[in-house]
């Protein structure tokens, strides 16, 4: 079974920086139907499940985020109702959803590998919504194909390098510390600088990493499937927002922007490089 269509001119135009569509051809599937997410979702770890009431704003203040008073399985069964948001995480433990994440990265990742080396630690994602609901402003750290199943959603999409939306501190706070909250402020100004993208089932969009984005429901149920990945560039990337962090919050050093000065960048990633060499020969 081939999973996706991919336009070769159109997916080296935007990828890896900038967002763009494809299709696919897994809407069909009975392992998006809803019975088998229920009974996934009674299989998965609880700290592999994570849902919360989807009335929300795109600027949401995490601590303010309120719960849905459900469980697990209610919120599932009354997703129609209920305007809640839920995503199962790392459903590639499962075998079915692990088999479909390797077909469709086996497709895309000769087109990946034109721009990006060592592809690897592949993840796979289910998002499941209510009607109408928001997911808040936030940025991801890893390559994503949002591949559409079922209803339909808008996701408003920015420059990954537009500093007077996403501020370099922000970018390193994620970085630094990997259990901060991924949601981030939100101005309405920032609206105009949006590249929307309404998707419905058999669309895909690619995510850049650190690309903020936010997303609006439609009027129907929306099943979302995520498929995920990282690279040695992006491996790269993070080690040096990660420096840069700690260098802004322990020293009170204002650190060069990552990709502003190459050169810089470079000697910074070998001192890095070094470091972990010598303490693996203390080990």
């Amino acid at each position: 079974m081939k999973c996706l269509t991919i336009q070769p001119k159109r997916f080296n135009q935007h990828f890896p920086d900038s967002g763009f569509t494809l299709q696919h051809h897994l809407a069909s599937l009975g392992a998006f139907a809803l019975p088998a997410l229920l009974a996934l979702s009674r299989r998965m770890p609880a700290d592999s499940v994570e849902y919360n009431a989807g009335t929300l704003v795109p600027g949401q203040d995490p601590a303010a985020t309120p719960r849905n008073g459900l469980s697990i399985e209610e919120t599932i069964e009354r997703i129609e109702h209920c305007q809640s948001w839920l995503v199962l995480k790392h459903v590639e433990r499962e075998p079915i959803y692990k088999a479909l994440l390797d077909a469709c990265l086996d497709e895309l990742y000769p087109h990946a590998a034109q721009s990006l080396s060592g592809l690897h630690d592949r993840a796979a994602f289910i998002f499941i919504t209510s009607p109408d609901s928001v997911t808040p402003f936030h940025f991801d750290p890893e390559y994503n194909f949002l591949l559409q199943i079922r209803g339909e959603k808008t996701m408003h999409q920015f420059d990954k390098y537009d500093r007077g939306i996403l501020p370099e501190a922000a970018i390193e706070e994620k970085y630094v510390y990997a259990s901060s909250h991924r949601n981030q402020p939100f101005q309405e100004a920032f609206q105009a600088k949006a590249h929307t993208f309404t998707l419905k089932p058999g669309d895909g969009l690619f995510v850049p990493i650190n690309a903020p984005h936010w997303v609006q429901n439609g009027k129907e149920v929306s099943v979302s499937f995520s498929i995920t990945f990282h690279s040695e560039q992006s491996d790269r990337i993070a080690r040096l927002y990660k420096l840069n962090g700690l260098l802004r919050r322990k020293l009170g050093i204002t650190p060069t922007p990552v990709g502003q000065q190459p050169r810089k960048d470079a000697l910074k990633h070998g001192g890095i490089m070094a470091l972990r060499q010598l303490k693996s020969l203390w080990v």
